[in-house]
């Protein structure tokens, strides 16, 4: 990779990061008075997602928050997958024989999912800055989760269902990644940051503009 390219990608990260206040700018020792451990430590994953012609590189700040020793399964940070049928069934619907109001899909894959999950109220996690960041002896403590946080999947899950049921949408019981709204007739699967919807045009377009204005 050009090193001048990841530079200008790390630094539109960072940007995007504080454009969200993805964390506050805190003096380690706050961390360690806190938690009594240092800050979780962080790198640097840098791709290309294009070619070697039209390199597209893509940087993103990882958390190394692994599983301590000896702690045992904990069910706050399970995040469930849909099943391969919800999106079967969709398709299937789709592409059904077309009445006087065909049924359309719309796929929408949301950007940087995992930074939009909120740290809960009274919880305290703080990450090390990269040098990027400029930030001599302080770190980052989260008011929303980074990638590589343990917590980031669940907490992402949580904010797009809250938003899904401000506008109406009923979430699965036993398939809590499954949406459906009673009164559009619109349905949603969602695995990790990609949502797939299927309704008709007009409705679809009203969720598309909701989409907008939650995420980019």
């Amino acid at each position: 990779l050009k090193p001048e390219e990841v530079r200008a990608a790390r630094a539109e990260e960072l940007e995007f990061m504080r454009k969200v206040e993805l964390f506050d700018e805190v003096p380690e020792q706050e961390c360690c008075a806190a938690t009594g451990k240092w800050p979780v430590s962080t790198k640097w994953v840098d791709v290309n997602k294009g070619t070697k012609e039209s390199p597209d590189i893509r940087c993103r700040l990882v958390a190394r928050d692994f599983k301590p020793k000896g702690e045992k399964d904990r069910e706050d940070l399970f995040a469930a997958m849909p099943p391969l049928e919800a999106k079967k069934l969709l398709f299937r619907m789709a592409a059904a024989p077309p009445s006087a109001r065909p049924l359309k899909l719309m796929f929408i894959d949301v950007k940087k999912a995992h930074l939009n999950g909120v740290v809960g109220e009274g919880e305290l996690a703080y990450v090390e800055l990269p040098a990027e960041a400029n930030s001599s002896r302080r770190c980052g403590r989260l008011k929303k989760w980074l990638y590589g946080m343990r917590p980031a999947a669940s907490a992402w899950e949580k904010d797009y269902a809250d938003h899904f049921a401000q506008v109406g949408f009923v979430r699965g019981l036993s398939a809590p990644t499954v949406f459906f709204h009673p009164v559009t007739l619109v349905r949603c699967v969602v695995h990790g940051d990609d949502c797939t919807f299927l309704g008709y045009e007009d409705e679809l377009r009203k969720v598309e503009g909701q989409m907008r204005e939650w995420y980019q």
